[in-house]
C-alpha cells in the first residue's frame, strides 16, 4: 500500500508543531531552591511591559509574546549575592499571540502588579535575571486598592 506525501506530510506537520510547543511544567520549591542564582522576596516598584516577536516560539507560527520587567526592592535574601534595601529588575513572558493556537499555558504564571510582596527564585546575573519558568514568581501579598 502507498501512501501519497500529500496525505502524510500534514499530520506529521501537527504532530511536529503538538510536541514541540507543549507547555513546561511548573518546578518544585525544592528544585527552584537548589538551582536559583539568587532567591528573593521583595516588594514590587515598578512593572512595565511591550510585546514584541517571540524569542521561544519559533518555525511556522506567528508568534508574539508580552515581555515584563519587574523591578522589586528587596527585603530578604534567600540565596544569592544581594542585599536588602538593594533594587533588582528581572523580566518574566507570558503568550500575547499564537496562530494557530498552541493548548495549555506558556510563560509565567504569576505576573506581580506594583505594591505587590513576591518571592522570586532567578536564574541568570545581574544584568540577565530571569525567574524559573512557569512558577518562579510566587506573589505573597497583592497590593491593596484604595
Amino acid at each position: 500500500m502507498k501512501l501519497h506525501w500529500t496525505k502524510v506530510l500534514p499530520g506529521i506537520f501537527a504532530m511536529l508543531l503538538i510536541s514541540v510547543q507543549a507547555a513546561v511544567a511548573p518546578h518544585s520549591e525544592e528544585h527552584m531552591t537548589k538551582e536559583a542564582t539568587l532567591i528573593v522576596e521583595g516588594q514590587v516598584l515598578s512593572v512595565t511591559s511591550k510585546t514584541q516577536k517571540s524569542k521561544v516560539e519559533r518555525g511556522l507560527l506567528v508568534a508574539r509574546d508580552r515581555v515584563y520587567t519587574i523591578q522589586i526592592k528587596v527585603n530578604k535574601v534567600d540565596k544569592g549575592k544581594a542585599k536588602a534595601g538593594e533594587e533588582i529588575t528581572f523580566t518574566a513572558w507570558r503568550p500575547s499571540t499564537r496562530v494557530p493556537p498552541l493548548p495549555g499555558p506558556q510563560g509565567h504564571s504569576s505576573i506581580p502588579e506594583k505594591g505587590n510582596s513576591v518571592k522570586a527564585y532567578l536564574l541568570g546575573d545581574p544584568k540577565t535575571y530571569q525567574p524559573f519558568m512557569p512558577n518562579g514568581i510566587e506573589i505573597l501579598n497583592k497590593a491593596s486598592r484604595d
